[in-house]
């Protein structure tokens, strides 16, 4: 299973209307709106893609593949930011070379 968690030079902040996430490393900030901050905290909470999917589905009465393609969307591009990683969770009884620390 992919968990999706935020780098150690991620730092989130809630705004009006959306939040913010600084990049400590870069110093660029990229603005979320209120879907994208809810998506973040989604993702910062429990790391899984597919709970923040059906939560975003339900909390803004949507299709689930449109909820699919705003999550996947912003995974990416804040991926690509350095902002999220991806990982690969530990099943249960451990999986040689997984990790689920965020970077430091």
């Amino acid at each position: 299973m992919t968990r999706v968690v935020p780098t150690a030079d991620a730092v989130f902040a809630s705004v009006p209307g959306g939040g913010v996430v600084l990049h400590t490393g870069t110093k660029r900030y990229y603005s979320l709106n209120e879907t994208g901050a809810r998506i973040w905290a989604l993702l910062e909470a429990h790391g899984d893609p597919g709970r923040a999917i059906d939560a975003v589905a339900a909390e803004y009465a949507i299709a689930r593949a449109e909820a699919e393609s705003a999550v996947s969307d912003l995974v990416t591009r804040l991926t690509e930011a350095g902002l999220l990683l991806a990982t690969h969770a530990e099943t249960p009884g451990g999986t040689p070379g997984a990790s689920t620390e965020r970077p430091r």
